[in-house]
């Protein structure tokens, strides 16, 4: 029953939310990171999914490889050259555009970031503190050893000297010398730091539990105060920035329950979908942009991640028939050229088609029970019904 509210309160959401859009991404697996290089994007998750796009996240497909455990970041050097980190303590290299991929086992644990400063030197950390470094672009990884009591969740170059890791219950880590020497920090707060990432060549941006953003400053090698940008206490898991031809940034935040913040004077948030949880986000440039999640969701948004324009979209009343349906659902009215959306009671999107005709074949699908919505530019209708 609760799914059920939660997925009408969903459907009657939608239509305000049109600035992301819910692509299909043929997997219903959690989806961890995603990563975009040119007009290139890869996604990656659990069981050693991967993804790939190549036009602009419209579509996707499966890239297959020996990958098993989660995959836990991804970093491209260049369209060619790329690297992705799992849950067992493998770190995978393509130079074939992500075509093959070969591992190398270099962990006990999970490695969960991985970030480089050219096409030589790159840093992964993983559980335990555990740092490792690559001089040779990946072809071999030394174990710097544990730096620190804690896991830590990912690792930037602010620039050519400066490396951040970030990590549970407020600790973080910074090498001033490429990665040689480490020092270790606490905030002395509770929050867990999921990803730090580059504003640019003296700041990095840090997200986290509770809501929390935080920033590390090379002027004073340090965390700076904690900032609450999600009254809820929502789990943010991701950050990501974009630069327009004026020289202004804007800041992009996902987390859980699909909450996605942008600053703009300001913090503003929107919430895609409550069942749901965001996981990473990245951007094409300033407009177009990807976000990914549990169940495996993608969205996408061509508007920079906010609505262009307000639009009033009307409700008008769905009559869909048979119900319980065998093979095919007939919709009473003219709903030629709406979108009908289909979704489980889990919320997973089952369906996406551009309806030709009043109805829609539903031989394919499995027994169950379903939401419907169809749409258009100005009006929107939503149902249920059952495959028998």
């Amino acid at each position: 029953m609760k799914n059920i509210r939660f997925l009408i309160l969903f459907f009657y959401t939608l239509p305000a939310l049109g600035h992301w859009e819910e692509i299909n991404s043929t997997t219903n697996n959690d989806l961890i990171k995603i990563e975009i290089i040119d007009e290139n994007a890869f996604c990656g998750g659990k069981n050693g999914i991967l993804l790939k796009s190549i036009d602009f996240g419209n579509s996707w497909t499966e890239i297959a490889t020996s990958a098993s455990g989660s995959i836990t970041d991804i970093h491209f050097l260049n369209t060619s050259v790329g690297y992705f980190t799992t849950s067992n303590g493998k770190i995978f290299k393509t130079i074939n555009e992500g075509t093959i991929w070969t591992e190398q086992s270099v962990h006990n644990g999970s490695i969960n970031g991985i970030d480089f400063k050219d096409d030589s030197t790159g840093i992964a950390v993983g559980d335990f503190g555990n740092i490792f470094k690559t001089e040779d672009g990946g072809e071999n990884w030394i174990n710097l050893g544990s730096q620190s009591i804690y896991i830590l969740n990912d690792v930037s170059f602010l620039n050519d000297t400066l490396i951040v890791a970030v990590g549970a219950t407020g600790s973080y880590l910074f090498s001033t010398n490429s990665g040689e020497n480490w020092t270790y920090k606490n905030t002395n707060q509770p929050e867990t730091f999921f990803t730090i990432e580059k504003k640019d060549s003296e700041i990095g941006s840090i997200v986290g539990t509770n809501g929390s953003y935080a920033e590390f400053s090379e002027h004073n090698l340090s965390i700076g105060d904690i900032s609450i940008i999600d009254n809820d206490g929502n789990w943010l898991k991701d950050v990501h920035f974009t630069h327009k031809e004026n020289s202004y940034i804007k800041t992009i935040v996902v987390g859980f329950k699909s909450t996605v913040y942008i600053e703009n004077n300001g913090w503003n948030n929107w919430s895609m979908d409550s069942l749901n949880n965001l996981n990473s986000v990245h951007f094409f440039n300033d407009t177009i942009g990807l976000a990914c999640g549990s169940n495996g969701k993608i969205y996408k948004t061509t508007s920079g991640g906010v609505p262009s324009s307000i639009k009033q979209i009307k409700k008008i009343k769905l009559n869909a028939y048979p119900n319980p349906v065998n093979t095919t659902l007939f919709f009473e009215g003219n709903f030629i050229d709406y979108e009908a959306t289909i979704y489980n009671t889990l919320g997973q999107l089952i369906l996406k088609k551009v309806l030709t005709e009043n109805q829609l074949d539903l031989s394919h699908i499995p027994k169950g029970n379903y939401y419907v919505k169809l749409h258009s530019s100005t009006n929107f209708t939503i149902g249920v019904f059952s495959k028998k």
